[in-house]
Formats: structure tokens, C-alpha cells, sequence
């Protein structure tokens, strides 16, 4: 007797093309899975390259008339242009040393109100600008100068010849730690008390050179440049004027003197 087994299951239906389906979707998977990863190990790599907004890379400050302190005590940055120059929140008037300069920016870094360029080569420049304590930054990589809303009366608090003496010693070692590249050496040229209009302020003239391995990075001319600064006791406290004047404009140099001697507080 022949035993009768069991039929077989039926196949599972084919479906057209099943097998080269299933690999498609495979490929698929994989691809979008690699896709994944690329993407992940590019954004990990560009923060690392990237890394945090460095103070040499470039921040531009907002335009002349539109400046907005957050803290609320700002003011709207007048316009002025050579050759006289009024600033009325420091209460210094002044000539420019050449009229082809323009005003810039406030110079947060010299805590300059006004300031006034003249480009000599890529990346220097002639710069010549006044500003007050208050118009200092908090910060050198913040792109936003505080003002003084109104002028305050001189009289017993008015600053000493000492405080504008210390002022103006301070706002120096602030252009040479800030302006001058890396480690710049500076000698005093001259250093006294000095008559403006009558008004007794402090002038300090010193010569800086340019170190010159910053030269070389920078591919600069310019080895030295001499710079003025004058202090003087106004209603904003002690007003500070700068002056300075690389040595690819020496020319210049002998009408320094003319023009600080035009400096006077209204």
C-alpha cells in the first residue's frame, strides 16, 4: 500500500520584479542611512572649523545717524565733515589735518565719538577723532559706543589737571594695546601741560613702531606712525582728541602741531 502524503503548501504569489524590488528598497535605505552620516560628520566638522566669531574677523558697526546703545542712553551719531569739525557730546571743536578725510564709524575700540580716515594703504590709515569716558565701549567686540545724554555743569566736580593728565596716559596704552597690531614698542616724544583756547589740558605725543612681524602678516609700508592725544576738562568730563599719522604720510607730520593747536571746548 502506497502511503499518500501530504500536499504542499502552495507557493506565495509572485510579484512581478519582487526580488529587484526588495533590493531597490535596500539600496535606498542604505543610501539615505550614508547620506545621514556625510551630513552629520560635514556639520560636525564645520563647527569645529568654524568655531566661535573671532574679534579679528570683521564686525560692522551700524552707519553714522542709526547708532542705538541697548541700555537706552544713546543718541543718534551727527554727521560732520571736514574741514571743521564740532563735536557737541564731547564740547571739542577741531580742524582736520587734510580735508580728504571722511567720517567713519565711532571707533569702539578707541572709545572715539567721531572719527575721521584717510586710507594710505590697505588696511591702515590716517585717523583723527575725539571722544569723552563715556564713550567708551564695554567691550572691544562690542559694535555699540554709550553716550551721555546731556552735558553736565563744570565747577567743584570738574575733572582736576590730574584726572586729564591720567586720562589721556590711559586712553594712550589703549591705542597701543588695541590699534597697533601685535606687541608694538612706543617711545614719548613729548609729554606736557598745553594751553587750548585758554582752557588748560594735557598733550602727550608718542612714536610707536609697528612690530615687524605684524608688518610682514599685514604685508604693510608703514613702520611707524606718531600719535597725538590731547585731554581737556569739558562739561562731558575729560574730552579726549587723537591724532595719528603713519610714517608713508610723514609729510604731514610737520602740520601736526597746527592742527592740535586748533583744538578748543565750546
Amino acid at each position: 500500500m502506497i502511503e499518500l502524503l501530504p500536499e504542499p503548501p502552495p507557493e506565495p504569489p509572485r510579484v512581478p520584479g519582487g526580488r529587484g524590488l526588495t533590493v531597490a528598497v535596500t539600496a535606498a535605505v542604505l543610501v539615505l542611512v550614508l547620506v545621514a552620516l556625510i551630513n552629520g560628520y560635514r556639520n560636525r566638522d564645520s563647527a569645529a572649523l568654524l568655531g566661535p566669531l573671532e574679534l579679528s574677523q570683521p564686525v560692522h558697526p551700524p552707519p553714522p545717524g542709526i547708532t542705538t546703545p541697548p541700555d537706552g542712553r544713546g543718541e543718534r551719531l551727527p554727521v560732520v565733515a571736514c574741514p571743521q569739525i564740532r563735536d557737541e557730546q564731547s564740547r571739542l571743536a577741531y580742524r582736520c589735518i587734510d580735508n580728504a578725510l571722511r567720517q567713519d564709524e565711532s571707533d569702539t575700540y578707541l572709545g572715539l565719538r567721531i572719527s575721521l580716515n584717510l586710507e594710505v594703504e590697505p588696511g591702515w590709515v590716517i585717523s583723527e577723532g575725539s571722544g569723552n569716558p563715556e564713550s567708551l565701549a564695554s567691550s572691544p567686540s562690542n559694535d555699540v559706543v554709550g553716550f551721555r545724554q546731556g552735558p553736565r555743569p563744570l565747577g567743584p566736580g570738574a575733572p582736576s589737571p590730574a584726572q586729564v593728565r591720567d586720562e589721556v596716559r590711559r586712553r594712550t596704552g589703549l591705542a597701543l594695546e588695541r590699534g597697533y597690531g601685535d606687541n608694538p614698542s612706543s617711545r614719548t616724544m613729548t609729554e606736557h601741560v598745553r594751553s587750548f583756547a585758554g582752557v588748560q589740558g594735557y598733550e602727550l605725543v608718542t612714536e610707536i613702531t609697528i612690530n615687524p612681524a605684524y608688518r610682514a602678516r599685514r604685508h604693510l609700508a608703514a613702520r611707524t606712525e606718531r600719535l597725538w592725544t590731547v585731554g581737556l576738562p569739558t562739561t562731558a568730563g575729560v574730552s579726549i582728541f587723537m591724532l595719528s599719522i603713519p610714517d608713508n604720510r610723514s609729510d604731514l607730520w610737520s602740520k601736526a602741531d597746527a592742527t592740535v593747536a586748533t583744538v578748543h571746548v565750546f
